[in-house]
């Protein structure tokens, strides 16, 4: 057994590789379609697929983040840095701390397993009530950090603004929820990036192609952020990854983009490491990869538990090594091509995949997305300002229960 458990680990790696690397595919449709399988195949080793797939995919998702600008709402806020860092020819090195946020956050994890265990349901208990005032203090701190009043006024609006756009679209039930935010937020956070780039002849410079050294504190210190973020969004119901971001982003010191990118690298591994942990403890799955393991293991127990969380834990090892492989061989591809022609070339990429995956209905929402998207830069406020897009149709929704 113990040979097909690394068979189907490294199967779902593989998968998680794909569905990381491509804008668009998201973990939760491929987990949809792993399902039937676990009933002509064993339901533990379709389960060990898709933690590997899940947890594979935190690592190379940050990839189009980064380097091509075609972000998933987890990753939406690591565009930011990552890409000025890109421009600085630093590229390799932005990828990298999210590479250590993700890895040491699974080894922390580990080592507090059995503290996580105890302190999860007593933490749900007491806190998921408030989940309305949680929202909303971020939302006004998000929005408070513009300082000067006029900045304010306007990151208000474009709070509003992206609010309303994601209340009427993931309320519309048009399109499945996970396949409405590639528009949404390739508009809001990747799309206006690239019409930016390609208006201002932006030409990506000769990147350095050694590791950085990172210091031990701000690793660590990205990591107990993460840590802290992740376990909200892994307990309390409706808060995302990208919820927890920005919560990291107004306990992170401005400017410091390292220690944010590692936050970043963190709490994407660690959302998916907790929904197992809350399935097992509250009985709440928390990602779409927790809810496909629940369907194929119902009875879902401590032993099942444990053996899919070593799974996450060897697949986070396993990940991470060949990112690193594969880093300078990225970059240096990259320092290759023309980055005007590349810009035009995702451009019209993102398009189509948006054609294919969402049709009219998500060219149209792409359109408006990317025209709200604009006007964080334009007004010169915090772009994160587009991230009530999620958090405004979530305040509404917990107010009115």
């Amino acid at each position: 057994m113990i040979v097909e458990i690394l068979i189907f680990s490294l199967f779902g790696c593989f998968l998680g590789i794909i569905t990381g690397i491509i804008p668009g595919l998201h973990v939760n449709t491929i987990s949809l379609l792993l399902i039937p399988l676990s009933l002509t195949i064993n339901p533990y080793f379709i389960a060990v697929a898709i933690i590997a797939m899940a947890i594979s995919h935190t690592f190379f998702d940050f990839i189009p983040s980064i380097f091509l600008g075609a972000p998933e709402d987890s990753t939406a806020l690591a565009v930011l840095p990552g890409h000025k860092m890109l421009l600085e020819g630093r590229g390799l090195e932005a990828l990298y701390l999210t590479v250590i946020g993700g890895l040491f956050s699974v080894l922390i994890t580990f080592i507090l397993f059995p503290a996580f265990i105890f302190f999860i349901p007593l933490f749900y208990q007491n806190i998921h009530i408030y989940i309305h005032w949680i929202l909303l203090t971020m939302a006004v701190v998000l929005i408070a950090t513009e300082r000067k009043i006029k900045k304010i006024l306007q990151a208000s609006f474009i709070f509003i603004l992206s609010g309303t756009l994601g209340y009427i679209t993931l309320n519309s039930y048009i399109l499945p929820s996970h396949m409405i935010m590639f528009p949404l937020f390739t508009g809001l956070f990747g799309m206006n990036n690239l019409l930016i780039s390609l208006n201002r002849g932006t030409v990506i410079p000769e990147q350095n192609l050694k590791f950085p050294n990172i210091k031990k504190g701000l690793s660590l210190l990205g990591i107990v952020k993460g840590l802290f973020s992740g376990v909200i969004v892994g307990t309390l119901p409706g808060v995302g990854a990208s919820q927890a971001a920005i919560l990291t982003q107004q306990i992170t010191r401005r400017k410091n983009h390292k220690e944010f990118l590692v936050s970043i690298g963190a709490i994407n591994t660690i959302v998916a490491l907790f929904s197992l942990i809350s399935l097992y403890t509250i009985s709440k799955p928390r990602s779409g990869a927790a809810i496909a393991v629940q369907q194929i293991l119902p009875n879902f127990s401590f032993n099942e538990l444990i053996l899919l969380f070593g799974v996450a834990v060897f697949t986070a090892g396993i990940s991470s090594f060949i990112l690193l492989k594969l880093m300078r061989k990225l970059i240096t591809g990259l320092q290759k091509i023309n980055y005007g022609m590349l810009t035009i070339i995702i451009i019209f990429f993102l398009l189509g995949l948006t054609t294919i995956l969402t049709g009219p209905i998500g060219l149209f929402i792409l359109w408006v997305s990317t025209s709200i998207g604009l006007l964080a830069p334009l007004f010169g406020v915090r772009r994160s300002s587009a991230m009530g897009v999620l958090i405004l149709p979530l305040i509404i929704f917990y107010f009115r229960l």
